[in-house]
């Protein structure tokens, strides 16, 4: 199977984007979180490219992806729906489904509500719905905006993702050293630290993510599937009962053993997607 990365021109920006399979007839988009970046979808990717092109971009500000000029005016979901309409442009992806963890689920709602309402086949939300409770959002700004960490091996910075990331699930020894090889850059320093830029989110203007879907939720016409980590404070069980009412068709998939939010990297996370696919 052929793996390839392109670098596309949005907005005088270049984005970065993993494609699987580039002859495949169908298309899937893969869109990661808020302080990640597209390989997350490797295993899960791998698998669809079966069937599937598969596109994995890094948002703006993360991964391989430029970084923003101006941080308030391009760190924001606007933009960022901008920039999936160029890919797909890009890629003349007229019909895709489309698999979004967290920012990328809420970017996912977005564009199937609206812009997309009749392009969007199949939405899968990843441990995200329409609202964030506060605790969970302050959690994540903090996160996100404090002080870059800094480590003088690869194998410091590694334990630091596993403190980090352990909740999306067990994962391999080498699984463990291909996520840290992918989420690491060097420092003024020469240390290892985070690939993403730590302006993509400040705490007091627009680029805090949005935390008020539920109309736009309730406009989605298209199937859904929506995974839940049952330990995740960011969509919690209230949140998944109000959604089930508000859209009474989706499915859920409940991860026992995750927090915020699962992997899709072991069977037991990507098998239900193939077969909601299929």
């Amino acid at each position: 199977m052929e793996i390839r990365s392109e670098f596309v021109i949005v907005n005088d920006r270049s984005i970065h984007v993993r494609v699987y399979n580039p002859d495949g007839e169908k298309t899937a988009i893969c869109w990661h979180g808020l302080a990640r970046n597209g390989f997350d979808f490797e295993t899960l990717a791998r698998e669809l490219a079966q069937d599937y092109r598969v596109l994995c971009p890094d948002t703006l500000g993360r991964g391989l992806s430029q970084w923003a000029r101006d941080p308030i005016t391009e760190y924001n979901y606007p933009n960022y729906l901008a920039i999936a309409k160029g890919i797909c442009e890009h890629f003349n992806v007229t019909q895709m489904d489309w698999i979004g963890t967290s920012m990328g689920g809420i970017i996912g709602i977005l564009l199937a509500s609206g812009p997309y309402k009749n392009r969007i086949k199949r939405l899968v939300i990843n441990d995200i719905g329409p609202e964030i409770p506060a605790d969970a959002l302050a959690r994540i700004i903090d996160y996100v905006s404090g002080e870059q960490p800094g480590f003088d091996t690869f194998f410091e910075y590694q334990d630091y993702l596993k403190e980090l990331y352990g909740i999306w699930g067990q994962r391999s020894p080498d699984q463990w050293i291909r996520m840290t090889e992918t989420s690491l850059r060097r420092n003024n320093q020469g240390q290892f630290t985070v690939h993403f830029d730590p302006d993509i989110i400040q705490k007091s203007d627009e680029t805090v993510p949005v935390i008020d879907l539920w109309e736009p939720f309730s406009q989605v016409s298209c199937p859904i599937l929506l995974f839940h980590g049952l330990l995740s404070d960011v969509l919690t069980l209230k949140i998944v009962k109000n959604m089930k009412r508000s859209q009474p068709d989706m499915r859920v998939i409940t991860i026992n053993d995750c927090g915020h939010a699962p992997g899709l990297h072991i069977p037991q996370h990507y098998e239900p997607i193939l077969k909601f696919l299929s």
